[in-house]
């Protein structure tokens, strides 16, 4: 994990009177690390499995604190969980859902994009994150 990220995210909790703690820090580690989509109980068997002891109630409670320092953000739910991604600024995307076999298509759009911006302007809205997905079946769940 780079310094800079460490040293960003420590800043982060020192503005928000927030402890810099050991576990804290660990967590910022795993999830800098992980790659793709990953729901918490995935995260903690990941995370164990590198030698980290975290448990799922640290994950749960530090989930608000790293989607407000923009460590990670939300990248869909299911009717089951929700699934997280690593944030990376400017590589917003959204989703399309298989309800059916679960599998997940990222997908950008200008058009949906600028169309969204468009509708948030009109309602005197200030558009701070959003979560654009889609449910259905796949092309291969469908026959």
């Amino acid at each position: 994990m780079a310094k800079r990220k460490k040293d960003l995210f420590s800043d982060f909790l020192k503005q928000k009177n927030l402890r810099v703690t050991g576990e804290r820090l660990k967590l910022l580690r795993g999830v800098s690390r992980q790659r793709g989509h990953f729901n918490v109980d995935g995260l903690v068997r990941r995370l164990q499995k590198e030698g980290l002891k975290v448990s799922r109630d640290t994950v749960y409670r530090n989930l608000p604190i790293l989607l407000d320092a923009g460590v990670i953000e939300q990248s869909f739910k299911t009717s089951r969980d929700t699934f997280y991604e690593a944030a990376e600024p400017k590589k917003h995307h959204d989703h399309l859902y298989c309800r059916n076999c679960e599998g997940v298509v990222e997908f950008r759009d200008p058009v949906i994009e600028k169309l969204q911006e468009k509708i948030a302007k009109r309602a005197g809205f200030k558009v701070e994150f959003h979560c654009h997905q889609i449910m259905g079946l796949c092309k291969k769940c469908q026959k």
